[in-house]
């Protein structure tokens, strides 16, 4: 599948560390348990220095993400097949599949990444392989809630393994269950979260998880003793973020929290008073408004390490791939490009995710005084403020 209006094959990383990065899926049925499991990408430090073409994933795996994107904007399958093809091609993430963990260091820190509403494990991959380029494992999960733009899961029926989709539930806005719906989703996000860092755990331990259904061709056991458990973290962008904030309210094994333009509705008045560890609130202000900041406010004091900072020009997908799927006429013209740089806006992003994530809130003001502060801003603010 070519594409004749396509910015470079490969996303490459906007921040790129001293490490090659290398991905594995892991899907676990959770039929034993009287749930969907849990599917998620992981991306890791490798020294593996193929460059043969073949060994980077797809940003789509299979078509049916883009027409679950499709459907999700409101656009026919038809359309969807005619963008994937003229544009994103055979679009590849910068990472190598089943390459080998790296040996450069004896333990490596943790991350549980969350999508946003219509993402997928993909299409963060800007994001998590820049991460992992530094040293970072990030466990990017695909919520299997209705939440995403399509998944699956796989049930073994007369000894194979069958597919079966499942795909995003369209919720109008102001229906009269949406906040029911969307707390119930975070709920679900939430528990994959969780399961995703005790897999992880389960690794660290040397034991390969039960029923693992994609993933079996990998030698998991090297990962034995390999993480730093006890600074995990979860990020997550949009509805991600909400579920990043519920998740921290969970179980403190989540050390700390990063906001990315969080959306705060699905959270209930529970999850909102025990989101107490550090959190990092990166928000885009032509995005964010009152009601959805009033949510973050209460938030705000609960913790002396808590930081919000904002950024102007910048839009609400700028943390996601879709800036660099397009060229740059094209992404401005849907939306996913503002006035600031797309590759400045991520730069920064993850910059000031390392920050936080080593240094606390400390580290991170430290550097957007040093190095963003032309564009970000520690004022708190939404579209309102651009309004006459």
């Amino acid at each position: 599948m070519g594409s004749f209006i396509s910015s470079p094959q490969v996303l490459t990383r906007k921040v790129s560390g001293q490490f090659q990065v290398g991905c594995k899926d892991l899907m676990i049925d959770g039929t034993v348990l009287g749930d969907r499991g849990l599917f998620m990408r992981l991306y890791y430090p490798t020294d593996n220095e193929n460059t043969d073409i073949s060994s980077y994933p797809l940003w789509l795996p299979k078509p049916q993400y883009a027409h679950g994107l499709g459907e999700y904007l409101g656009q026919s399958p038809q359309k969807m097949n005619l963008i994937t093809s003229a544009i994103v091609g055979e679009k590849r993430e910068d990472c190598i599949e089943n390459a080998q963990l790296s040996t450069k260091c004896d333990k490596w820190p943790i991350v549980v990444f969350s999508h946003g509403l219509g993402g997928s494990r993909t299409f963060y991959s800007t994001y998590c392989t820049s991460l992992a380029s530094h040293g970072y494992v990030v466990a990017a999960v695909e919520h299997k809630d209705h939440s995403a733009c399509w998944t699956y899961q796989l049930s073994e029926r007369n000894g194979e393994l069958v597919e079966q989709p499942i795909k995003i539930k369209l919720i109008e806005k102001n229906e009269k269950n949406e906040f029911k719906i969307r707390n119930q989703q975070v709920g679900k996000r939430v528990t994959e979260c969780v399961k995703a860092l005790n897999v992880l755990e389960q690794l660290n331990l040397g034991t390969v998880p039960e029923k693992v259904l994609i993933g079996n061709d990998f030698d998991w056991s090297q990962f034995k003793n390999k993480f730093i458990m006890s600074s995990a973290s979860v990020i997550g962008h949009s509805f991600g973020g909400a579920t990043s904030l519920a998740s921290s309210a969970y179980t403190t094994d989540f050390q700390k929290a990063i906001v990315l333009d969080g959306w705060m509705f699905p959270l209930d008045s529970t999850q909102q008073e025990q989101a107490k560890q550090p959190t990092m609130f990166l928000n885009v202000g032509d995005w964010q408004w009152n009601e959805n900041l009033d949510v973050m406010k209460k938030i705000f004091p609960h913790n002396d390490g808590n930081l919000v900072l904002t950024l102007n020009g910048a839009v609400h997908q700028c943390f996601s791939d879709f800036p660099f799927i397009f060229p740059t006429w094209l992404a401005k013209k849907f939306g996913v490009q503002g006035s600031t740089e797309p590759s400045t806006c991520i730069q920064a992003a993850i910059e000031l995710s390392m920050a936080f994530l080593e240094e606390g809130k400390t580290g991170a003001q430290r550097l957007k005084d040093e190095k963003f502060s032309d564009f970000i801003s520690n004022e708190v603010y939404g579209r309102e403020k651009f309004k006459l």
